[in-house]
């Protein structure tokens, strides 16, 4: 429940900010936006804290799919992807001060948040790197 709870909430801290960009004038400045930010939300950490990445997996569930369809063999990366893909569809993820953690029924995996990041760019260049090969 507790990371349902962050994840909304991060939701509409990103709602907020999309709203702001929208609609206010713009001679808005960043102060004025972190103040009625604080106001509405009563925010007492910051926006962009380790929670904020879990947005990121977005496209790795995605592109699980696509590995499926592609029939990729599951080692490696394909495999990692398949198992944070699992943890997710099936609420077996947990983040703490040290990181994410992920399972599924036959794997689990702990990523630092630097790892994290790391992953999610290799992952991603190697996805759209191959996705172009196959379309030129």
């Amino acid at each position: 429940m507790e990371t349902i709870l962050a994840i909304n909430a991060h939701l509409k801290y990103v709602e907020y900010m999309l709203h702001v960009f929208d609609t206010y004038p713009d001679e808005t400045t960043l102060k004025a936006i972190r103040e009625d930010f604080q106001k509405r939300f009563s925010a007492q950490h910051t926006l962009l804290n380790q929670n904020f990445g879990i947005y990121r997996l977005l496209p790795i569930i995605l592109m699980k799919e696509e590995f499926k369809k592609d029939k990729k063999e599951l080692v490696g990366v394909t495999e990692q992807v398949k198992v944070i893909r699992d943890s997710i569809a099936h609420n077996s993820f947990s983040i703490d001060e040290n990181g994410y953690h992920f399972e599924n029924d036959k794997k689990s995996i702990f990523m630092t948040y630097d790892e994290f990041t790391q992953f999610l760019h290799e992952v991603e260049n190697e996805f759209y790197r191959e996705r172009i090969k196959v379309t030129k």
